[in-house]
């Protein structure tokens, strides 16, 4: 591997007349897994109380035993090139697997010359600090610290590129990061040089455990019912596959469109289950068109549609699992969609325990009225949806119309096509 890489500049702070109270610098090094738009260079960036307002940042939220405001703070960029380029690399192992199960000997990929070598940008950031104990220690009671601040330097230079040149640079999520991040402390100087300690130390993400361990085997017949489920339309299926994306993306820093993905994952779940119900009532899929056109809001469907008909309580203002999701879903994914914000940690949180328990809750409400709707139920329910929600009085009941039933689920799948099509049309 090489790179070309800014010299380390000594006097990076030295035109700085806002270092009072700072005994030096805590530099982090990261390396991305992409290459910016960026040459080689230093760009100095200052954070005020303004930019940490921005990313929710309140002055309770300050650890004042490393940092005061304004912060001076430089970035060096770099870039790194790797000598085996994925598209390669990835391109010999997959024809040693294909050798190795026809009996064949392996064919690499010819070697690339170092201008096709995979390209990555680095950048050490350097943040002012008061005292070097307080810059190396680990974030603590949910202060701002120096390592938290700097991954957002670089998360934002990255999304300011992203706009400059309309290049398609991923979303630098913090899960993204190298979760080993090497760092070391520079001590200022009278002319405000720096000097660094011959050591490094190094922080530890979060996300590593998820990178070093892999995820368990699952039982493969489950697995293949899914996929048989799946790829022939079941929004049952579609409706777990949505809240597994969700999970996903939660998992991969990307609680933005987590959120969103949950809000599809509830409102397919809440739709889906009252066109089944008109579709079993008989309704033509025009009719069942036209009861959306005429309740146009989702709130509006579940305030009026839902209790007569699967009875239990359907309060979007209430404490229940439906007014959960109204206030954990609904106002989340409103609150992004109109101000454009990233929802914070806890609110990804809440609103996966929110649509988990609001699939629960509607799917118990059809498994208990499976004798008026018994289709509905075998369209949205399985299963374990019986086992855990019917009477063990009827459990065996329950499941035999389940099994009985479930070959109408095609019958739907064609009314729904239909129904869809019939909203589109109705605007």
């Amino acid at each position: 591997m090489h790179g070309d890489a800014v010299p380390s500049d000594q006097s990076a702070f030295s035109d700085h007349d806002d270092l009072k109270g700072f005994d030096g610098v805590v530099a982090f090094s990261f390396v991305l897994p992409f290459r910016l738009p960026l040459e080689p260079q230093t760009v100095r960036i200052g954070v005020d109380d303004e930019y940490l307002r921005i990313r929710g940042v309140t002055p309770a939220d300050f650890d004042r035993s490393w940092m005061q405001l304004p912060l001076p703070c430089v970035t060096s960029w770099s870039v790194v090139t790797e000598k085996a380029n994925p598209v390669f690399e990835d391109t010999t192992v997959a024809s040693a697997a294909l050798a190795h199960f026809a009996g064949q000997e392996p064919q690499p990929a010819s070697t690339p010359g170092n201008d096709l070598g995979r390209k990555r940008s680095t950048v050490v950031v350097l943040i002012p600090v008061k005292n070097r104990a307080a810059a190396l220690t680990e974030p603590h009671d949910g202060k701002v610290d120096p390592l938290t601040l700097a991954i957002w330097l670089i998360a934002d230079a990255a999304r300011s590129l992203r706009i400059a040149s309309m290049a398609p640079i991923p979303e630098l999520h913090y899960q993204s990061l190298n979760p080993i991040v090497p760092a070391t402390f520079g001590a200022f100087d009278n002319a405000r040089g720096v000097t660094f300690e011959k050591k490094q130390t190094v922080f530890l993400l979060d996300h590593l455990p998820t990178r070093l361990v892999a995820p368990e085997s699952v039982d493969p017949v489950a697995a293949g019912k899914i996929f048989g489920q799946l790829t022939r339309g079941s929004i049952s299926a579609l409706v777990r596959d949505h809240f597994a994306r969700a999970h996903a993306e939660h998992a991969a820093g990307d609680r933005r469109a987590s959120v969103l993905s949950l809000a599809v994952t509830c409102e397919l779940m809440l739709d889906s289950t009252l066109a089944a119900l008109l579709w079993e009532e008989g309704n033509t899929p025009s009719e069942a068109a036209q009861v959306w056109a005429e309740r146009s809001s989702i709130t509006g469907r579940v305030k009026t549609l839902y209790s007569g008909r699967l009875g239990g309580s359907w309060l979007v203002d209430g404490e229940g699992p439906v007014g959960r999701w109204r206030t954990h879903i609904v106002d989340v994914r409103n609150s992004v969609i109109h101000s454009g914000r990233t929802p914070s940690e806890p609110e990804s949180e809440s609103s996966y325990a929110a649509t988990s328990e609001l699939l629960t809750y509607v799917s118990k409400r059809l498994v208990l009225k499976w004798k008026t709707y018994p289709k509905s139920m075998a369209v949205l329910c399985g299963p374990s949806s019986v086992k855990k929600h019917a009477s063990k009085k009827q459990r065996d009941n329950v499941h035999a119309e389940l099994e009985r039933c479930s070959a109408s689920a095609v019958d739907f799948h064609r009314w729904r096509d239909k129904w869809l099509r019939e909203r589109a049309m109705l605007g």
